[in-house]
Protein backbone atom coordinates (compact mmCIF):
# COMPACT_ATOMS: atom_id res chain seq x y z
CA UNK A 1 0.00 0.00 0.00
CA UNK A 2 1.39 3.20 -1.33
CA UNK A 3 0.26 7.12 -1.29
CA UNK A 4 -0.52 8.98 -4.77
CA UNK A 5 0.27 12.14 -5.75
CA UNK A 6 -3.14 13.29 -4.00
CA UNK A 7 -1.75 12.00 -0.86
CA UNK A 8 -4.31 8.87 -0.69
CA UNK A 9 -3.35 5.58 -0.10
CA UNK A 10 -3.44 3.81 -3.20
CA UNK A 11 -3.88 -0.08 -2.62
CA UNK A 12 -2.84 -2.34 -5.43
CA UNK A 13 -4.56 -5.09 -7.29
CA UNK A 14 -3.65 -7.81 -5.30
CA UNK A 15 -4.62 -6.01 -2.56
CA UNK A 16 -8.36 -5.35 -3.50
CA UNK A 17 -8.62 -9.35 -4.48
CA UNK A 18 -8.06 -10.11 -0.99
CA UNK A 19 -9.93 -7.70 0.31
CA UNK A 20 -12.76 -8.54 -1.54
CA UNK A 21 -12.25 -11.86 -0.65
CA UNK A 22 -12.36 -11.32 3.02
CA UNK A 23 -15.56 -9.31 2.84
CA UNK A 24 -17.47 -11.63 0.74
CA UNK A 25 -16.45 -14.34 3.42
CA UNK A 26 -17.56 -12.01 6.48
CA UNK A 27 -20.62 -11.47 4.78
CA UNK A 28 -21.50 -15.53 4.02
CA UNK A 29 -20.13 -15.95 7.57
CA UNK A 30 -22.26 -13.68 8.90
CA UNK A 31 -25.71 -14.76 7.08
CA UNK A 32 -24.92 -18.02 7.68
CA UNK A 33 -24.39 -17.73 11.53
CA UNK A 34 -27.96 -15.78 12.04
CA UNK A 35 -30.49 -18.15 13.19
CA UNK A 36 -33.91 -18.45 11.35
CA UNK A 37 -36.58 -17.36 14.14
CA UNK A 38 -39.43 -20.27 14.01
CA UNK A 39 -42.55 -19.80 16.11
CA UNK A 40 -44.54 -23.04 16.07
CA UNK A 41 -48.31 -23.73 17.47
CA UNK A 42 -47.78 -27.14 18.62
CA UNK A 43 -45.50 -29.42 20.36
CA UNK A 44 -45.31 -31.91 17.68
CA UNK A 45 -43.96 -29.06 15.20
CA UNK A 46 -41.63 -27.96 17.51
CA UNK A 47 -40.17 -31.01 17.36
CA UNK A 48 -40.02 -31.34 13.58
CA UNK A 49 -38.48 -27.81 13.34
CA UNK A 50 -35.60 -28.20 15.87
CA UNK A 51 -35.09 -31.53 14.14
CA UNK A 52 -34.63 -29.96 10.83
CA UNK A 53 -33.44 -26.78 11.17
CA UNK A 54 -30.81 -28.05 13.63
CA UNK A 55 -28.45 -25.49 14.25
CA UNK A 56 -29.72 -22.60 11.95
CA UNK A 57 -32.93 -22.15 13.59
CA UNK A 58 -34.07 -20.93 16.91
CA UNK A 59 -37.49 -22.33 17.72
CA UNK A 60 -40.08 -21.39 19.94
CA UNK A 61 -43.64 -22.79 20.67
CA UNK A 62 -46.55 -20.13 20.86
CA UNK A 63 -48.24 -22.68 24.10
CA UNK A 64 -46.00 -23.77 26.70
CA UNK A 65 -46.20 -27.21 27.92
CA UNK A 66 -49.36 -28.25 29.09
CA UNK A 67 -51.61 -25.33 27.73
CA UNK A 68 -54.41 -25.65 25.77
CA UNK A 69 -53.34 -24.76 22.21
CA UNK A 70 -56.73 -24.93 21.13
CA UNK A 71 -57.11 -21.25 23.01
CA UNK A 72 -58.23 -18.45 20.61
CA UNK A 73 -57.03 -15.69 23.41
CA UNK A 74 -53.58 -14.86 22.82
CA UNK A 75 -50.92 -12.66 25.22
CA UNK A 76 -49.32 -9.44 24.38
CA UNK A 77 -46.26 -11.70 24.73
CA UNK A 78 -47.57 -14.27 22.24
CA UNK A 79 -48.44 -11.77 19.75
CA UNK A 80 -45.25 -9.88 20.03
CA UNK A 81 -43.41 -13.72 19.16
CA UNK A 82 -45.43 -13.46 16.60
CA UNK A 83 -44.27 -10.14 15.19
CA UNK A 84 -40.72 -11.32 15.96
CA UNK A 85 -40.98 -14.34 13.96
CA UNK A 86 -39.30 -15.25 10.46
CA UNK A 87 -41.40 -18.14 9.85
CA UNK A 88 -44.87 -19.00 12.08
CA UNK A 89 -45.39 -22.96 11.21
CA UNK A 90 -49.28 -24.57 12.23
CA UNK A 91 -50.76 -27.19 11.64
CA UNK A 92 -53.85 -26.15 10.09
CA UNK A 93 -57.45 -27.51 9.52
CA UNK A 94 -58.75 -25.10 11.63
CA UNK A 95 -56.61 -25.58 14.71
CA UNK A 96 -55.06 -22.18 14.83
CA UNK A 97 -58.65 -19.72 14.93
CA UNK A 98 -56.43 -16.77 15.99
CA UNK A 99 -54.37 -16.56 12.60
CA UNK A 100 -56.83 -14.68 10.15
CA UNK A 101 -57.43 -12.28 13.66
CA UNK A 102 -53.89 -11.36 13.93
CA UNK A 103 -51.94 -11.94 10.41
CA UNK A 104 -52.72 -9.64 7.41
CA UNK A 105 -53.24 -11.16 4.23
CA UNK A 106 -48.82 -9.59 3.57
CA UNK A 107 -47.76 -11.45 6.90
CA UNK A 108 -49.42 -14.90 5.71
CA UNK A 109 -47.74 -14.63 2.33
CA UNK A 110 -44.42 -13.76 3.64
CA UNK A 111 -43.99 -15.77 6.97
CA UNK A 112 -47.11 -18.53 7.25
CA UNK A 113 -46.18 -22.40 6.87
CA UNK A 114 -49.26 -24.91 7.11
CA UNK A 115 -47.80 -27.34 7.65
CA UNK A 116 -50.85 -29.74 6.73
CA UNK A 117 -50.91 -28.60 3.18
CA UNK A 118 -51.49 -31.65 0.83
CA UNK A 119 -53.14 -33.64 3.33
CA UNK A 120 -56.49 -35.24 2.91
CA UNK A 121 -58.11 -34.66 5.95
CA UNK A 122 -60.92 -36.36 8.15
CA UNK A 123 -64.17 -34.63 9.17
CA UNK A 124 -64.09 -33.94 12.92
CA UNK A 125 -66.02 -36.42 14.96
CA UNK A 126 -70.28 -34.69 15.30
CA UNK A 127 -69.83 -33.08 11.82
CA UNK A 128 -71.91 -33.80 9.40
CA UNK A 129 -71.93 -32.36 5.45
CA UNK A 130 -74.10 -29.66 4.91
CA UNK A 131 -75.51 -29.43 8.37
CA UNK A 132 -72.06 -28.77 10.07
CA UNK A 133 -71.87 -29.03 14.27
CA UNK A 134 -74.05 -27.71 16.36
CA UNK A 135 -71.19 -26.78 19.03
CA UNK A 136 -67.94 -27.29 16.51
CA UNK A 137 -64.93 -25.49 16.60
CA UNK A 138 -63.78 -27.04 13.15
CA UNK A 139 -65.18 -28.99 10.33
CA UNK A 140 -62.19 -31.29 9.46
CA UNK A 141 -60.52 -33.65 12.64
CA UNK A 142 -56.80 -31.47 12.78
CA UNK A 143 -54.67 -34.39 14.82
CA UNK A 144 -52.44 -35.51 11.32
CA UNK A 145 -49.65 -35.66 13.30
CA UNK A 146 -50.42 -38.68 15.17
CA UNK A 147 -50.12 -41.11 12.11
CA UNK A 148 -45.96 -41.06 11.61
CA UNK A 149 -46.90 -41.36 7.76
CA UNK A 150 -48.93 -38.26 8.17
CA UNK A 151 -46.22 -36.57 10.63
CA UNK A 152 -43.52 -37.22 7.71
CA UNK A 153 -45.77 -35.28 5.24
CA UNK A 154 -45.75 -32.09 7.64
CA UNK A 155 -41.76 -32.63 8.36
CA UNK A 156 -41.36 -32.07 4.17
CA UNK A 157 -43.56 -29.07 4.19
CA UNK A 158 -41.55 -27.32 6.95
CA UNK A 159 -38.46 -28.60 5.32
CA UNK A 160 -39.55 -26.84 1.91
CA UNK A 161 -40.14 -24.11 3.93
CA UNK A 162 -36.86 -23.45 5.49
CA UNK A 163 -35.18 -23.97 2.18
CA UNK A 164 -36.74 -21.17 0.79
CA UNK A 165 -36.19 -18.78 4.22
CA UNK A 166 -32.85 -20.19 3.83
CA UNK A 167 -31.42 -21.31 0.93
CA UNK A 168 -27.88 -21.58 1.45
CA UNK A 169 -28.86 -24.43 4.22
CA UNK A 170 -30.90 -25.94 2.05
CA UNK A 171 -28.72 -29.18 1.61
CA UNK A 172 -28.56 -29.32 5.64
CA UNK A 173 -32.38 -29.27 5.63
CA UNK A 174 -32.82 -31.88 3.34
CA UNK A 175 -30.26 -33.99 4.85
CA UNK A 176 -32.10 -33.92 8.41
CA UNK A 177 -35.56 -34.14 6.80
CA UNK A 178 -34.25 -37.33 5.26
CA UNK A 179 -32.76 -38.39 9.37
CA UNK A 180 -35.65 -38.04 10.82
CA UNK A 181 -37.84 -39.32 7.78
CA UNK A 182 -36.09 -42.77 8.60
CA UNK A 183 -37.55 -42.65 12.09
CA UNK A 184 -40.92 -41.84 11.18
CA UNK A 185 -40.77 -44.98 9.40
CA UNK A 186 -39.34 -47.16 12.03
CA UNK A 187 -42.34 -46.16 14.07
CA UNK A 188 -44.81 -46.98 11.38
CA UNK A 189 -43.15 -50.25 10.72
CA UNK A 190 -43.50 -50.78 14.85
CA UNK A 191 -47.26 -50.06 14.61
CA UNK A 192 -47.84 -51.99 11.85
CA UNK A 193 -45.92 -55.04 13.63
CA UNK A 194 -46.82 -54.94 16.79
CA UNK A 195 -50.86 -53.70 16.06
CA UNK A 196 -50.79 -56.13 13.53
CA UNK A 197 -50.37 -59.26 15.49
CA UNK A 198 -53.21 -57.87 17.84
CA UNK A 199 -56.55 -59.73 16.63
CA UNK A 200 -59.36 -57.48 18.20
CA UNK A 201 -58.75 -53.53 18.03
CA UNK A 202 -61.84 -52.50 18.83
CA UNK A 203 -61.93 -49.37 20.91
CA UNK A 204 -63.91 -46.22 22.71
CA UNK A 205 -61.78 -42.80 22.54
CA UNK A 206 -62.67 -40.22 25.05
CA UNK A 207 -61.99 -37.99 21.63
CA UNK A 208 -61.11 -37.77 17.57
CA UNK A 209 -57.47 -37.12 18.47
CA UNK A 210 -56.39 -40.64 17.24
CA UNK A 211 -58.63 -41.41 14.23
CA UNK A 212 -56.47 -40.96 11.64
CA UNK A 213 -53.84 -43.16 13.54
CA UNK A 214 -56.48 -45.83 14.15
CA UNK A 215 -57.48 -45.65 10.48
CA UNK A 216 -53.81 -46.31 9.38
CA UNK A 217 -53.21 -49.14 12.00
CA UNK A 218 -57.01 -50.34 11.74
CA UNK A 219 -58.49 -50.06 15.32
CA UNK A 220 -61.73 -49.76 14.89
CA UNK A 221 -63.42 -46.93 16.68
CA UNK A 222 -66.62 -48.01 18.37
CA UNK A 223 -67.49 -44.51 20.30
CA UNK A 224 -66.39 -41.40 20.73
CA UNK A 225 -67.36 -40.02 24.87
CA UNK A 226 -66.59 -36.08 23.58
CA UNK A 227 -67.27 -35.09 19.95
CA UNK A 228 -65.77 -32.04 18.80
CA UNK A 229 -67.24 -28.63 20.18
CA UNK A 230 -68.79 -30.97 22.91
CA UNK A 231 -66.89 -28.93 26.26
CA UNK A 232 -69.36 -30.03 28.58
CA UNK A 233 -68.91 -33.79 27.98
CA UNK A 234 -71.56 -36.03 26.41
CA UNK A 235 -75.55 -36.25 27.11
CA UNK A 236 -76.35 -38.75 29.63
CA UNK A 237 -78.46 -40.75 27.14
CA UNK A 238 -75.14 -40.90 24.58
CA UNK A 239 -72.83 -42.03 27.70
CA UNK A 240 -75.19 -44.41 28.47
CA UNK A 241 -75.59 -45.73 25.43
CA UNK A 242 -71.33 -46.09 25.11
CA UNK A 243 -71.55 -47.23 28.32
CA UNK A 244 -73.93 -49.97 27.58
CA UNK A 245 -71.56 -51.24 24.58
CA UNK A 246 -68.92 -51.60 26.34
CA UNK A 247 -69.71 -53.59 29.38
CA UNK A 248 -72.04 -55.22 26.32
CA UNK A 249 -68.62 -56.37 24.31
CA UNK A 250 -65.76 -55.30 26.80
CA UNK A 251 -64.68 -52.42 24.55
CA UNK A 252 -61.28 -51.26 25.99
CA UNK A 253 -61.43 -47.13 26.51
CA UNK A 254 -58.75 -44.72 25.69
CA UNK A 255 -58.47 -41.46 26.99
CA UNK A 256 -55.79 -38.50 27.32
CA UNK A 257 -54.42 -36.36 29.65
CA UNK A 258 -57.05 -33.51 28.37
CA UNK A 259 -59.86 -35.38 29.44
CA UNK A 260 -62.45 -34.86 31.56
CA UNK A 261 -60.84 -36.78 34.78
CA UNK A 262 -63.77 -37.23 36.55
CA UNK A 263 -65.54 -38.70 33.12
CA UNK A 264 -62.88 -40.95 32.65
CA UNK A 265 -63.08 -42.28 36.47
CA UNK A 266 -66.76 -42.75 36.13
CA UNK A 267 -66.42 -44.34 32.72
CA UNK A 268 -63.40 -46.51 33.72
CA UNK A 269 -66.13 -47.63 37.28
CA UNK A 270 -69.35 -48.25 35.49
CA UNK A 271 -67.68 -49.80 32.56
CA UNK A 272 -65.04 -52.91 34.22
CA UNK A 273 -63.27 -52.73 30.88
CA UNK A 274 -59.55 -52.28 30.13
CA UNK A 275 -58.52 -48.50 29.68
CA UNK A 276 -55.15 -46.36 29.23
CA UNK A 277 -54.17 -43.18 28.99
CA UNK A 278 -52.43 -41.73 25.98
CA UNK A 279 -50.78 -38.65 24.66
CA UNK A 280 -52.11 -36.45 21.94
CA UNK A 281 -48.99 -34.60 22.06
CA UNK A 282 -50.09 -31.20 21.48
CA UNK A 283 -49.37 -29.94 24.68
CA UNK A 284 -46.17 -31.91 25.36
CA UNK A 285 -42.38 -31.49 26.54
CA UNK A 286 -40.77 -29.48 23.91
CA UNK A 287 -37.92 -31.76 22.89
CA UNK A 288 -36.42 -33.06 20.08
CA UNK A 289 -37.09 -37.09 20.90
CA UNK A 290 -40.68 -35.64 21.76
CA UNK A 291 -41.97 -37.76 18.71
CA UNK A 292 -40.61 -40.49 18.76
CA UNK A 293 -40.49 -40.72 22.65
CA UNK A 294 -44.54 -40.20 23.16
CA UNK A 295 -44.70 -42.70 19.86
CA UNK A 296 -43.65 -45.49 21.72
CA UNK A 297 -45.53 -45.21 24.63
CA UNK A 298 -48.65 -44.73 23.43
CA UNK A 299 -47.80 -47.93 21.52
CA UNK A 300 -46.73 -50.17 25.00
CA UNK A 301 -50.15 -48.63 25.97
CA UNK A 302 -52.39 -49.65 23.07
CA UNK A 303 -50.32 -53.32 23.58
CA UNK A 304 -51.62 -53.10 26.85
CA UNK A 305 -54.80 -52.72 26.90
CA UNK A 306 -56.01 -54.49 23.91
CA UNK A 307 -54.16 -58.02 24.55
CA UNK A 308 -52.65 -57.28 27.86
CA UNK A 309 -49.21 -57.11 26.87
CA UNK A 310 -46.57 -55.33 28.73
CA UNK A 311 -44.13 -54.27 26.63
CA UNK A 312 -40.53 -52.64 27.42
CA UNK A 313 -40.25 -49.42 26.28
CA UNK A 314 -36.22 -50.32 26.52
CA UNK A 315 -36.38 -53.86 24.91
CA UNK A 316 -39.21 -54.06 22.44
CA UNK A 317 -38.04 -50.99 20.94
Amino acid sequence: MSLNRNGVFKIPFWGKTALCFYLVLFLSLSSSSAQLRVLTSIAPLYCFCINVGGEYVSVKNLFVMGADPHENALTAKQLQQIQDSDLIVVNGLGMESWVDRVLSPEEKAKKLVVSTAGISPLPASGYQPGVGLSKGEYAFNPHVWLDPNLAGVQLLNISKALSQKDPIHKEIFERNSRLYLSKLKEIDQLYQQKLGAVPSKKAIFYNDAFMYLAKRYGIVVAGIVEECGEKGGPSPRRLASILSAMKKERIPFFYTPFSNLALVREIQRESQTRSGEIDGMESSELHPLMYENISKKNLAVFLNVFGGIILSLRRGF
